[in-house]
């Protein structure tokens, strides 16, 4: 667990805290986050932590994390690595947040303390795919299905429709001979 109290961090004004770390943020995840994520191997977090003159504390750092995520479409495992630039500024008060525009990543530290792995998951989780399938399903593997029912592309929707449509003028236009009097 990466956390730092601000009384640390005040002797990195100098020079920054160098991070190169590896976090095992399995346990996090699985209070948090578990229907997201199944397993983080390997987060790798490496950069700076600086505090200002100002007692702003300024972390910029990349993660390179190794995840497992559920498949969106069948919740089989599937293998995803993404990488994150981090750079974010925390406060000691909310009332600070006002010098900053709406666009920075600035953040008021809770009881006074820097806790890296939190800022590292809620990262990761920014960055997740809405959509992501194992290499079978990537392929065209068939869509889930059961008893009277089954799940189809919109590709494969479109074309029941236009099916159907077509069905609809051919019925039409087969009409009974002895009713035509009736379609004038």
């Amino acid at each position: 667990m990466m956390k730092y109290a601000k009384q640390q961090l005040i002797k990195y004004r100098q020079s920054p805290l160098l991070v190169d770390q590896d976090l095992d943020l399995q346990n996090l995840i699985d209070e948090r986050f578990s229907d997201l994520i199944i397993n983080a191997r390997l987060v790798h977090v490496q950069g700076t932590i600086r505090m200002l003159a100002n007692e702003e504390i300024v972390m910029a750092v990349t993660v390179k994390a190794d995840l497992t995520l559920p498949s969106s479409r069948s919740l089989e495992p599937v293998d995803w690595s993404t990488e994150v630039q981090i750079h974010e500024t925390y406060v000691t008060t909310a009332e600070e947040l006002s010098k900053f525009e709406e666009d920075e990543a600035v953040f008021v530290l809770e009881n006074d303390s820097l806790d890296i792995d939190q800022v590292v998951l809620d990262n990761i989780i920014a960055v997740l795919p809405s959509q992501i399938l194992t290499a079978a399903e990537e392929e065209g593997e068939s869509l889930p299905a059961g008893k009277d029912w089954q799940v189809i592309s919109e590709a494969d929707f479109a074309v029941q429709q236009d099916e159907s449509q077509e069905d609809a003028a051919k019925e039409k236009k087969t009409l009974d001979p002895r009713l035509s009097k009736l379609d004038d």
